[in-house]
């Protein structure tokens, strides 16, 4: 296989595991965080810890996965 084919095949894979939700989502978690962090550091990161824990909790898996 020749190196720029295997690029793409690697690119098709990471593409095909990313959906516009994951941007959304860790973009608004960033938001979050920051404008509680700047209220109370601490209040930041539990509250941030909870919603990445129920996250990852309440994700659905994709057709496939295992």
């Amino acid at each position: 296989m020749k190196p720029l084919e295997s690029i793409r095949s690697l690119l098709r894979k990471v593409r095909a595991g990313f959906d516009i939700r994951d941007p959304i989502v860790l973009g608004g978690l960033a938001m979050t965080g920051y404008g509680l962090y700047l209220l109370h550091p601490w209040v930041s990161f539990t509250i941030c810890g909870a919603l990445l824990m129920a996250g990852g909790i309440l994700m659905e898996r994709k057709h496939g996965d295992s």
